[in-house]
């Protein structure tokens, strides 16, 4: 796994990458849900990044990765809004969380772990339980999650949203940082620039790849959701072009010669800006974001974040087309019949 093989989320990246709640808004809704259609199609932006890095690769730009970093700025914007501004109550916020990612991930994880016990693959019951627990960034270290036998190489970013999400459910609990999320978030996403700088300079002070290790990938997500409880300092000043430009400013780090600041400082602030201004960008971004396709590839962005993964790792073993082809049916029967069932079921009767 490399760093092109990558996912976020809902954030995808889960809720983040797929959120149950939405943000209120006057934004245009799909019409099923009171989902907002311009944040689907952000989602549907991430995943199709992720798609096309995977099976229509472009030489010379990480899409795959600047794809995660998608997922991240939008999770974090949107758990800001949950447990911040609107402060849903900590059992509500984990019922929906587990509602929305558990059931899938579980299969998925049994499925691949299942399979390579039966074909002889020989995984091990500790990488089984690290990954079942959204630990395999960090446990077992070697192999580390990239370098595995087994398609979970994308994980890594699920391990990041889940850490993420408790460490922001956590300043909520502690009454004397109320009001003051924007102080500690923005020390945090200090912390882990500072961290990503000193792991780049000491590669081997971190035992697995350190650009998809929590403390440094978390910056994408930190930010945007420190970001979120200040925008409306600023809101009256964004133009309808700036979300588009701060978007490509932050893509421009995903280019091979990009330095290290491009990366872990520059672009989770600029997709910061670009996730929590969408409402302020410019008619013809917006109905880019909010087309039925866009906003459909966003609705399904969890599954397919989930089972493209094996498809992708042993795509060359299979007829040209074959592999894409094969992830769009696995995610889509894992939609339809195992994640939206279950949230569903869930959100009804817990």
């Amino acid at each position: 796994m490399r760093r092109s093989d990558t996912f976020a989320s809902d954030v995808v990246l889960s809720v983040s990458l797929h959120p149950s709640a939405s943000v209120a808004s006057s934004a245009p809704r799909s019409a099923n849900d009171d989902r907002i259609g311009v944040l689907d199609g952000w989602r549907g932006l991430a995943i199709l990044l992720v798609l096309q890095s995977h099976f229509l690769p472009a030489a010379g730009f990480n899409s795959g990765y600047l794809g995660v970093s998608i997922f991240f700025s939008l999770s974090g914007m949107l758990m800001s809004e949950i447990l911040f501004v609107r402060r849903v109550p900590l059992a509500t916020f984990y019922k929906r969380r587990i509602s929305r990612i558990v059931p899938a991930f579980l299969l998925f994880v049994c499925t691949v772990f299942g399979i390579a016990a039966w074909t002889g693959l020989g995984a091990r019951g500790a990488e089984f339980l690290s990954t079942l627990l959204f630990l395999r960034t960090y446990i077992p270290a070697t192999p580390d999650i990239w370098s595995t036998d087994l398609p979970i190489g994308h994980l890594w970013s699920l391990n990041v949203e889940e850490h993420c999400y408790i460490f922001l459910s956590l300043l909520t609990v502690w009454a004397a940082l109320r009001g003051r999320e924007a102080w500690v978030l923005g020390c945090a996403v200090l912390a882990a620039m500072v961290t990503y700088y000193v792991y780049l300079r000491s590669p081997t002070m971190a035992a697995s790849p350190f650009e998809i290790r929590t403390e440094t990938a978390s910056a994408f997500l930190l930010a945007s959701a420190g970001y979120h409880l200040v925008k409306d300092r600023v809101v009256g000043h964004v133009r309808p072009w700036m979300p588009l430009l701060a978007f490509a400013i932050a893509a421009l780090a995903y280019l091979p010669h990009a330095h290290w600041w491009e990366k872990a400082v520059i672009a989770p602030l600029a997709l910061a800006f670009a996730v929590n201004h969408l409402q302020q960008a410019s008619h013809l971004l917006r109905a880019a974001l909010e087309s039925l396709p866009m906003r459909q590839l966003g609705i399904w962005s969890y599954s397919l974040y989930l089972w493209q993964q094996p498809f992708y790792t042993y795509k060359s073993s299979l007829p040209p087309g074959l592999a894409f082809v094969g992830a769009m049916l696995a995610a889509l029967l894992s939609f339809y019949l195992i994640e939206r069932p279950s949230r569903e079921w869930f959100n009804n009767h817990w």
